[in-house]
């Protein structure tokens, strides 16, 4: 689990709260928790994970990173705790899910076979990405890059584009998503 440092995390969310006119039960049939484990969290009396932060945050409109002002902010993620995303050639960590930073940017760590990994595709936002280990063809529109460690790539998400690694890669990315 990923756990958050209180430093007043409680009192931000208690004000969020009020300014709905909710209350503590209110919102904890909301997120799906029991009254006590809100009263505690609000309290600063226990660190909530962030999958309960964010459940939280999103039934109060907010994003996880509204909770935080940036002397305050502190975050654990703990070795081997991230969600992965698993297909046949291609694994995805996520390191950073979207509101941990903000709620338009999510970072994650990859890794591929060879092969072609991401089929021709396009979607709203940005990526900037930078290869760890390994090459790759990547297919931006009508062109075509071979990509290899040490390099970094940042694109516009929604120029048509797939990737082929020539061999096993690495990378992280980050992904910037338009506001709506």
């Amino acid at each position: 689990m990923w756990y958050f440092a209180p430093m007043e995390l409680g009192n931000r969310i208690r004000e969020a709260r009020k300014k709905l006119g909710l209350t503590i039960k209110q919102l904890a049939e909301r997120v799906g928790v029991s009254y006590l484990t809100i009263y505690r969290v609000e309290t600063d009396k226990v660190s909530p994970s962030v999958a309960l932060l964010s459940s939280i945050a999103e039934h109060l409109g907010h994003s996880i990173s509204d909770f935080f002002d940036e002397e305050g902010r502190f975050t654990i993620v703990r070795a081997g705790e991230a969600p992965i995303i698993e297909s046949a050639k291609l694994k995805l960590r996520l390191l950073a899910p979207r509101g941990l930073i903000s709620e338009g940017i999510s970072v994650s760590l990859g890794e591929s076979q060879q092969g072609e990994i991401v089929s021709k595709h396009k979607h709203s936002g940005f990526e900037l990405t930078y290869i760890i280990k390994g090459n790759h063809l990547f297919r931006y529109g009508s062109k075509e890059y071979e990509i290899n460690a040490g390099d970094l790539i940042y694109f516009n998400g929604n120029i048509p584009h797939s990737v082929t690694a020539l061999e096993p890669i690495q990378f992280l990315s980050v992904y910037f998503r338009e506001r709506t």
